[in-house]
């Protein structure tokens, strides 16, 4: 019985195969021949109309195996032959393939490039072990300002050896420009940064030394024999990367040091880049003395410490670390306690990334949007593609194919074209990397750990194939059910507007998005421009020269004598031809430098303890204002006299006079000082605001003091040793000037090499690189967005004109006139503009405050920017469909009669 009802199962089946093969060449004969008819009624020959024909179909044979696959087989089969026939599609229509590629390409690269930068900055772990314990130790003086955060060596001490919730903790002095030090007896002079730190550090990253070891107790013990590790890059470039140099004895500010040991090639500290040499602090507990905030430490946590419980622990030692140990000559106890000294804990990922996660946040979104307006023109594209098909699909759906199977195939088509452009997205990606890699944008950290990475491939994977769901979808719903009649050939007047709704929908959304997109671009272009017209407080930065050098003490061992030799310096290269000023000080204008103090007014009283607000605090010489061009508001400058004669004086920017005296000229003639020990010293002159800490920021209150300096901040005699030159030329910048420069400096001092050789206008542009890399980036975006949108709208009028071309004839020949086709082709692509501008204006009004934090000088709602998105975009839209519409107007009613 089960042999008999296979057999007759068997023979159903051939019959059935029979007869739909039957009907199949019938249906396929009638419908290559409404084709040919097509064509024929287009201008083509018999003969060609047939083979064009064949060719779209894909032979009478392949046809037929296609219908056949797409009324049944297996899966993998199956997906073989939508594959093979999906790419044969792409091969017939190369246009559409090579638009749709590269549009996703566009998206998808984009997309990756920046999520590789997202990743390696925000996302991945620090490349030390078991990051997730490792954080920041701080303290922040709240009642100062709650911006500060620094630590200092007591507290060091304390917290070491009383800890409860650290493992281990260390503390280093920052590799700043002051921290730089001078390595001698090789061919020339070297200045290299360097990192002063406690022995604790490097074992609390994990570190382990490639060659030799790293500093043990003893190596930073006060006097101990002077050791020094040296990281991969400095070795490999000083010594050849020969293993022998362990030992060895190198000449770092005057001083021997032997190499105790060089670090692995991947060693990172935090995000402190060309770093040469790692040395040992050597504090001395004994001497230490309260207030010396100027190091920054970092602790890992024990397993079961929390950032809150290692905070709490911190909030108790604080105390016993102002009972343990004496303040500095002339720091009132009472004021390091009225500061109110606070534990600042972080995360040492977030100490290392800062802010920077927010830019690039919102610059993922942004070319998100751009992926999103990609995905919409491709389907757009898909559902003109797939329009043409309706024939073959109803077909299909004849020989047996079902719904589900139909919007399979579809969605299966979108794939391929999916994954075509994320292979080819993914090259332009690894492509926007390498070129970051060699033109890294200022101001961004942990350049070293962007790349390509397992985590970048899955996420490239995942949206080359969510983007191909999303594009594909839309095509795959819609006409996965066709109707009978297209079989049939039945014509209507024109396309209805149903079959215009998808498309119109995407355009809409496509417009909507590009609104967002510009709006947002257009807000960092207002804020960019303001903050380029923010007078800096100095003038025309690109021609001050700026580099750095310290003096040893072994090259001037009293330092009444440095300031003759800076001077000497100063003569030599104002001697330069072209050179119209010179001069130094212990900071230039944006160079991020942190000197704070209290600065006490005498003719103001404080409550006894109380701590007047903290200043910034510039060494200058003689000059220095005129070289950078900083107005002297009131009084007169220092002069060589005042600093050799050590005359009690200082100059105070405008903003300090204002708030203290009302007026600069009151401030002329008062008295100010650091701390109770120090002598007060006289006002001599006011000088215009600098903005020194950011063109974002405020001008900060600034005191000006003589580079030499007797009885102050505790010492009798006090000089400036690590100063930066301001060199005034129109040549700035060259090798030409900076040869002559060298030649002047080692004419003085063969041992002094220049270091942080930059113009001013490079901490000028680095002051605002952020802004810029993110105006930058968003511009892009939205330029992208702009052109997507507008090549979207563009189509689907087009489309909808070669659609409605006997309509057109018909309208014409009844009478209508050009101008009354124009109207009606415009007022429809007017309605979707100004649906896409309404929704895209309420979007923006919710999605522009995350821009807040990025905005200077202008809101989030900034109505000039809505405006004049809303007109360009409107304006660009507009000319968009006015070229197709104005095709229509073109038509001949006689002629779209007689080929209908």
């Amino acid at each position: 019985m089960n042999l008999l009802f296979y057999l007759r199962s068997l023979g159903a089946r051939f019959f059935h195969r029979s007869q739909m093969n039957d009907e199949m060449d019938e249906e396929l004969r009638s419908h290559i021949a409404f084709r040919v008819a097509d064509l024929e009624r287009s201008g083509m020959n018999r003969v060609e109309a047939k083979r064009r024909a064949r060719i779209e179909f894909g032979g009478t044979e392949r046809f037929k195996e296609e219908c056949r696959e797409a009324a049944g087989g297996n899966f993998i089969d199956t997906l073989i032959q939508d594959v093979r026939f999906s790419l044969r599609m792409l091969r017939k229509s190369p246009g559409f393939a090579i638009v749709a590629v590269l549009t996703l390409a566009l998206g998808i690269g984009a997309t990756t490039a920046i999520f590789s930068v997202l990743d390696g900055v925000v996302l991945k772990p620090l490349s030390y072990p078991h990051p997730e314990q490792l954080v920041s130790v701080e303290i922040t003086p709240l009642a100062l300002d709650p911006s500060l955060r620094a630590m200092a060596p007591e507290d060091y001490f304390v917290f070491r050896d009383q800890s409860r919730t650290f493992q281990d903790i260390g503390i280093y002095a920052e590799t700043d420009t002051d921290r730089d030090v001078n390595v001698t007896g090789f061919a020339e002079p070297q200045r290299v940064h360097a990192l002063n730190v406690t022995h604790g550090v490097l074992s609390v990253l994990g570190t382990q030394p490639m060659l030799g070891r790293i500093f043990s107790p003893s190596d930073d013990s006060p006097g101990a024999p002077a050791t020094a590790i040296l990281t991969y890059g400095y070795w490999q470039r000083q010594f050849g990367a020969d293993p022998s140099s362990i030992g060895k004895t190198i000449i770092v500010d005057g001083k021997a040091r032997q190499i105790i040991g060089v670090l692995p090639r991947n060693f990172d500290f935090l995000d402190l880049r060309d770093l040469a040499l790692i040395l040992p602090l050597q504090l001395d507990r004994n001497t230490v003395e309260l207030g010396n905030f100027s190091y920054f430490g970092v602790a890992r946590l024990k397993s079961e410490a929390t950032l809150a419980r290692a905070s709490a622990d911190v909030a108790r030692m604080l105390p016993i670390t102002l009972d343990t140990f004496p303040p500095r000559s002339g720091l009132s106890l009472d004021l390091l306690k009225k500061s109110h000294l606070t534990p600042s804990i972080l995360p040492l990922k977030q100490d290392v990334v800062g802010n920077i996660g927010t830019f690039l946040w919102v610059v993922m979104a942004g070319i998100g949007i751009v992926l999103l307006i990609a995905c919409a023109n491709v389907a757009n594209l898909l559902l003109v593609r797939t329009e043409s098909r309706r024939r073959e699909l109803a077909l299909r759906a004849a020989l047996g194919a079902s719904r589900r199977r139909i919007s399979v195939q579809l969605l299966r088509e979108s794939a391929v074209i999916g994954l075509l452009g994320g292979v080819f997205g993914f090259g332009l990606a690894r492509v926007a990397l390498r070129l970051l890699a060699v033109f890294p944008p200022a101001g961004l950290p942990r350049i070293s750990d962007i790349g390509i990475n397992s985590s970048v491939l899955y996420f490239t994977l995942a949206i080359t194939l969510f983007t191909s769901l999303l594009f594909g979808l839309i095509p795959a719903l819609k006409y996965s059910v066709v109707r009978a009649g297209v079989l049939e050939g039945s014509r209507v007047l024109g396309p209805s507007r149903e079959r215009h709704r998808a498309r119109d929908f995407l355009v809409m959304a496509q417009i909507a998005l590009a609104v967002v997109l510009l709006i947002c671009a257009g807000l960092m272009i207002r804020t960019f421009r303001i903050l380029t017209h923010v007078n800096p407080g100095f003038a025309r930065p690109v021609e001050l020269q700026t580099f750095r050098i310290a003096i040893p003490d072994s090259d001037a061992p009293d330092d009444a004598s440095v300031p003759r030799i800076e001077e000497q310096i100063q003569e030599k290269l104002a001697a330069i031809p072209g050179v119209s000023s010179v001069a130094f000080a212990s900071a230039v204008p944006l160079d991020q430098d942190a000197r704070f103090d209290n600065v006490f007014a005498e003719d103001r009283a404080y409550i006894q303890g109380a701590a007047p607000p903290l200043r910034h605090l510039v060494f200058v010489s003689p000059g220095y204002f005129n070289a950078l061009g900083i107005p002297l508001i009131a009084g007169r400058d220092l002069t060589w006299t005042d600093t050799y004669n050590r005359v009690p004086v200082a100059l105070i920017s405008e903003n300090f006079a204002r708030e203290y005296w009302g007026t600069p000229a009151e401030a002329l003639g008062k008295r100010i000082r650091i701390q109770t020990t120090d002598d007060w010293r006289e006002i001599i002159g006011v000088v215009g605001d600098v903005r020194d800490a950011g063109m974002d920021k405020p001008a900060r209150p600034n005191v000006y003091w003589p580079a030499l300096q007797a009885n102050f901040w505790g010492h009798p005699l006090r000089a400036q040793r690590y100063v930066t030159f301001v060199v005034r030329s129109p040549l700035a910048g060259t090798e030409s000037l900076m040869k002559q420069v060298r030649e002047g400096v080692w004419s003085i001092d063969a041992n002094l090499p220049l270091a942080n050789v930059y113009t001013l206008n490079y901490f000028y542009t680095k002051s605002i690189a952020r802004t810029s890399f993110t105006l930058v980036m968003l511009g892009i975006a939205g330029a992208m967005a702009l052109l997507l949108g507008t090549v979207g709208l563009y189509g689907v009028i087009a489309y909808s004109v070669s659609q409605r071309t006997r309509e057109i004839g018909i309208r014409m020949a009844l009478g209508a006139q050009r101008t009354d086709v124009m109207r009606l082709f415009l007022g429809e692509g007017m309605l979707v503009i100004l649906i896409g501008l309404a929704a895209g204006l309420a979007g923006s009004v919710g999605l522009t405050r995350f821009l807040s934090s990025l905005l200077f000088g202008v809101t989030a709602t900034d109505p000039i920017t809505f405006i004049s998105v809303a007109v360009l975009l409107g304006l660009v839209a507009l000319a968009a469909c006015h070229i197709p519409a104005r095709r229509a107007t073109r038509v001949d009613p006689m002629v779209a009669l007689r080929c209908e």
